[in-house]
Order: C-alpha cells, then sequence, then structure tokens
C-alpha cells in the first residue's frame, strides 16, 4: 500500500502544468515504487507458501536416527525459507525509503494524506516482517545466522521508524 501510494504521488505530480519542471524526477521515481507495489505483493503471497515447507517437515517420520537427522534438516531449510520471505520484504521496503524522501520534498502537495500514509504503511510493512523473522528465526539452530539476521532486521526496523519520522515531519514542514 505504501509504494503504491507513492506511486499514485508521482503519478499526480508528472504532467501537471505547475510540476512540469518535476517531470523527469517524476519518470525516475515512479518506476520503482510501482514495481515495489507488485513485488510487495507477490511477497506477501509468498510468505505464507514459505511456512509450508517447515510444515511438511514437521509429518516426516521420526521411527529411525536418520529419518529423525533429515527431518531436523528439512525443519531447518523450511525455517530458513520462512525467514528469507519476509525479509527480503523488509529489505525492498528499505529500498524505497530514498526515493519516499525525496519524492516528500517535491510531490504534489494535494497528495499530503497519501505520502503520510505511504510512509506508515511502509514502516508498518517492516514492522510485519520484523516480526515474521524473529518468530521463526527462534527456532533455527545455527547462531552465526542467527544473529547476523536479527542485527540485520533489528536495523531496518530501526531505519524504517527514523524513516518514516523524517517523512511525516518533512511533509508537516513543507508549505506551498
Amino acid at each position: 500500500m505504501g509504494a503504491a501510494l507513492a506511486s499514485m504521488t508521482g503519478l499526480m505530480t508528472y504532467g501537471r502544468r505547475q510540476f512540469e519542471h518535476l517531470d523527469a524526477t517524476m519518470r525516475r521515481l515512479i518506476p520503482p515504487f510501482h514495481a515495489a507495489s507488485a513485488e510487495l505483493t507477490k511477497l506477501v503471497d509468498a510468505d505464507a507458501r514459505a511456512f509450508q515447507a517447515y510444515l511438511e517437515a514437521t509429518k516426516l517420520p521420526t521411527d529411525t536416527p536418520e529419518e529423525r537427522d533429515r527431518r531436523a534438516a528439512a525443519l531447518q531449510e523450511g525455517l530458513r525459507r520462512a525467514v528469507a520471505v519476509p525479509l527480503a520484504l523488509a529489505e525492498t521496503v528499505a529500498s524505497l525509503w530514498p526515493g519516499l524522501q525525496e519524492l516528500v520534498q517535491c510531490g504534489n502537495l494535494a497528495c499530503r494524506s497519501d505520502l503520510q500514509v505511504a510512509a506508515k504503511a511502509l514502516e508498518m510493512g517492516m514492522f510485519g516482517a520484523y516480526f515474521n523473522v524473529l518468530i521463526n528465526l527462534k527456532d533455527i539452530t545455527d547462531n552465526a545466522f542467527k544473529d547476523q539476521t536479527h542485527q540485520h532486521i533489528s536495523s531496518l526496523l530501526q531505519e524504517a521508524k527514523t524513516q518514516a519520522a523524517l517523512v511525516l515531519e518533512h511533509l508537516e514542514a513543507r508549505q506551498e
């Protein structure tokens, strides 16, 4: 939703006479938001499917040591997949902040509320990705992977909080 609203703001700026000096900027800013909107929708669907590998692994037999080892490995692989998708979503959201910050500075102010909602929606998407990663990360046995991933997703969440606050602050201060 955040990427779609940012794209819409760009489209509401592009081609308008009072903003024609920004057409080149909008031609540069709109495509990443448009593409991210489609990508984020796919990632939400992929997230549900990613956990399926873990659920399937829980049904594997555990009668012999080999079966238990195979099941344990499949569970770990399923958890890694379940972490990878929301992490990719978080990274996609993180890639949008620079463009959103630029759009906030020059986009059509009639879309101010759309940009405000875009910022909060992107922050909320990051919030959801963060907790989705953490819930699946807790049962992974590779501590180095867990620590690295936890640090990465935590920094992405903190950056989202900071960036969303900056968007709101810049929009509040902007007059035209």
